[in-house]
C-alpha cells in the first residue's frame, strides 16, 4: 500500500520519537528520524519531504538559537513544520512561530491530534504546491500570450478571466494563514495556562503584532482592489506631488532617524498631476519605507521631485540590501520578498510595490528601478503633468537633510 508522505521527525527524545511513530506508522506515513538540524530538505537517507515534526527543546541550547537552519527548517512553506513543545520551551517555540513555523502541538503527544495535524499539514502542502505550479504556468504562458495579443490588452483579461483568480485565492489563504495560525497559538497557549501570569504582557504583545500584520495585509489587499475604480476621472483632482511627500514625510522621517539613517530631500519643482490624492500617499509611502526598513544602520536615502516638459519625475535611492539581478523581474509581482528582504524584515506583505506599480502605470506613468545587491536601489516614476492650468509656480527649492 502507498505512503501517504513522508514525515520527518527531528528530536533527541526517544520517548517522543516513539509517540511520533506509533502514531503516524499506522496512518501510513513514512517516519524518518534525526536529532540534528537538516542542512538541506530531505530526510537522513535522502528522501524528500512532506511534513517537519520539529521538538522545541532542540532549539533550547542558546548556542542553537541563531543556528540559520532553524528558521529555514520552519519557514518553507512548502514543507509545513510544526513543533512540539511543553512549557519549558513555550518560548523558544513561540519564536519559532514568529519565524514561520506552520502549528504547534503541546506535549504530550496525542496520537490522533498527531495524525490529524499531519493530515492537515499534508493538505496544505499539496496547496502550496499547486499554487506554486500556477504560479509558474502563469508566467511561462502569459508571455506567449503577451506576444500574440497585439494591440489588445489581453493580458490583463487572460489573468482576470483565465488563471489568476485560484491562484490568487490560494495567495491570500497561504498569507492570511501564518499570522493567523500564530495568533490562535497565543490565545491558546494564555488560555489553557501554559505561562505564568508575568508573562501574560508578552504574549498578548506577541498577540497584538500578528494581528496588525492581518490588519496591514487586509489594508493593502483593499487597496489594491479599488486602486482602479479610484483613477476614473471623476475621482482626480490637481494634486502637487509635494504636498502630498510633505503629509506622509514627518513619520517616516522620525523612522528613518530611529534606524540611524539619513534621509536628504531634493525638490527642485513642485509638479502637478491630476491624480486621486490618495493614490500619492500611498506612491511615496510604500516607496519610502521599503527604502526605510531595507536600508542597514548608517546608511542614506535621497528622495527627489522634479519635472521636464511632460512628466514629474519622483525617485527614491537608498543605501540598502539591494536585489539580485535574478529576482529584479519579480518585486512587482503580489506577495513576492525576496530572501534577503525577509531576514533583514519579518514582517511585510509584499503589496505595497504592486501597488506602486498599478498606480503609475494607470495614470499612464512608468516606473524603473536599478538596483545592485548589497549596494542599494534607485525607484524612479514618471506620470503626467496636468493640463490644466495651475494658477501657481513653485519656486526651485534647496536642498535639505
Amino acid at each position: 500500500m502507498e505512503n501517504k508522505g513522508t514525515i520527518l521527525v527531528i528530536s533527541e527524545d526517544t520517548d517522543i520519537q516513539t509517540a511520533c511513530r506509533q502514531a503516524l506508522d499506522s496512518e501510513r506515513f513514512f517516519v524518518q528520524m534525526t536529532h540534528v538540524l537538516p542542512e538541506r530538505p530531505c530526510t537522513p537517507t535522502g528522501k524528500d519531504i512532506d511534513v517537519i515534526l520539529m521538538d522545541a527543546a532542540i532549539l533550547s541550547d542558546r548556542r542553537q538559537e541563531t543556528d540559520p537552519h532553524a528558521e529555514l527548517t520552519v519557514n518553507d512553506p512548502e514543507r509545513p513544520c510544526i513543533l512540539l513543545s511543553g512549557p519549558s520551551t513555550w518560548n523558544r517555540a513561540l519564536q519559532m512561530m514568529k519565524a514561520g513555523a506552520y502549528d504547534l502541538i503541546s506535549l504530550p503527544i496525542i496520537p490522533e491530534l498527531l495524525s490529524l495535524r499531519v493530515d492537515r499539514a499534508m493538505e496544505w502542502r499539496t496547496k502550496v504546491l499547486e499554487l506554486r505550479r500556477l504560479q509558474i504556468f502563469e508566467q511561462d504562458v502569459s508571455r506567449l500570450w503577451s506576444v500574440t495579443k497585439g494591440e489588445l490588452e489581453t493580458s490583463e483579461l487572460f489573468d482576470k478571466d483565465f488563471l489568476a483568480p485560484a491562484a490568487f485565492r490560494l495567495t491570500i489563504a497561504h498569507e492570511f494563514r501564518a499570522p493567523l495560525t500564530a495568533l490562535q497559538s497565543f490565545l491558546l497557549i494564555l488560555l489553557k495556562g501554559y505561562v505564568p501570569q508575568e508573562n501574560w504582557k508578552e504574549m498578548i504583545q506577541h498577540a497584538l503584532d500578528r494581528s496588525e500584520d492581518l490588519l496591514n495585509l487586509v489594508d493593502n489587499l483593499m487597496n489594491l482592489a479599488t486602486a482602479r475604480q479610484e483613477m476614473s476621472v471623476e475621482n482626480r483632482s490637481l494634486v502637487r506631488l509635494g504636498e502630498e511627500l510633505e503629509k506622509v514625510l514627518p513619520s517616516l522621517k522620525v523612522e528613518a532617524e530611529g534606524r540611524g539613517l539619513s534621509l536628504t530631500l531634493i525638490i527642485p519643482h513642485d509638479p502637478t498631476v491630476e491624480v486621486h490624492p490618495n493614490h500619492m500617499k500611498h506612491l511615496w509611502t510604500n516607496l519610502i519605507s521599503n527604502a526605510i526598513k531595507y536600508t542597514p544602520r548608517g546608511g542614506r536615502i535621497r528622495i527627489t521631485l522634479d519635472r521636464n516638459q511632460t512628466s514629474a519625475i519622483g525617485s527614491v535611492e537608498d543605501t540598502g540590501i539591494g536585489i539580485s539581478p535574478e529576482d529584479l523581474p519579480l518585486i512587482f509581482n503580489e506577495f513576492f520578498r525576496t530572501v534577503e528582504a525577509k531576514k533583514m524584515e519579518r514582517r511585510g506583505t509584499g503589496l505595497g510595490l504592486p501597488l506602486v506599480k498599478r498606480i503609475v502605470e494607470g495614470y499612464g506613468g512608468k516606473l524603473e528601478v536599478t538596483s545592485t545587491l548589497g549596494q542599494g536601489s534607485l525607484f524612479r516614476f514618471t506620470l503626467p503633468l496636468a493640463t490644466a492650468p495651475v494658477t501657481k509656480e513653485t519656486q526651485p527649492q534647496p536642498e535639505a537633510s
